[in-house]
């Protein structure tokens, strides 16, 4: 395979042309600015070292979305905090899904997302909120509520029953996990 960049200068570009969009992009998943530096400085930094290796189907822009949000991915189950899908923080776990829609797809989604969470009770909208868009832990969210864990993995559990069957009442075909 042949490099994708004749040198340097050119790499420098792509660089300059797309750093600002791909850190705002891993912020709207992370929502922690320092990580999502981070996560696209090492990307750029594996682009490079695999320049020869990297065969892109589609455009080079895709690709690099699609390294950033697989190394956000990397980093939550590096981290422990994720053993599974159902426990990726949900600002990430739907926009997996959501890579895949179309952009109306996206839209209607988050549109439907926002109703089925409206239905919630507060206390179990605030858990499933802690959880799934701030990534927090169980323990965490106990500590931060003043309730046992256990508490909180029901509210969890129950909030994502409740959002499944307003999705199915709906019918609405969308995985919410």
């Amino acid at each position: 395979m042949a490099r994708i960049f004749k040198d340097k200068e050119e790499f420098k570009k792509l660089y300059l042309s797309t750093y600002g969009a791909l850190v705002n992009y891993a912020y709207s998943r992370t929502k922690d600015m320092e990580l999502s530096r981070e996560i696209v400085q090492n990307v750029f930094v594996k682009f490079w070292k695999n320049n020869e290796n990297i065969e892109i189907k589609n455009s080079m822009k895709s690709y690099l979305y699609s390294m950033v949000r697989n190394n956000i991915i990397d980093h939550y189950r590096k981290e422990d905090r994720i053993t599974s899908m159902e426990d990726i923080p949900g600002n990430i776990a739907y926009y997996i899904e959501e890579a895949e829609m179309s952009e109306d797809k996206v839209y209607e989604f988050r549109y439907n997302l926002k109703k089925a969470l409206a239905t919630l009770k507060d206390k179990r909208r605030k858990i499933f909120e802690l959880s799934k868009f701030e990534g927090l832990t169980y323990s965490e969210i106990a500590q931060y509520l003043k309730v046992s864990e256990r508490t909180v993995e029901d509210n969890i559990a129950k909030a994502l029953k409740e959002i499944r069957q307003y999705f199915n009442n709906n019918n609405l075909r969308f995985n919410v996990r």
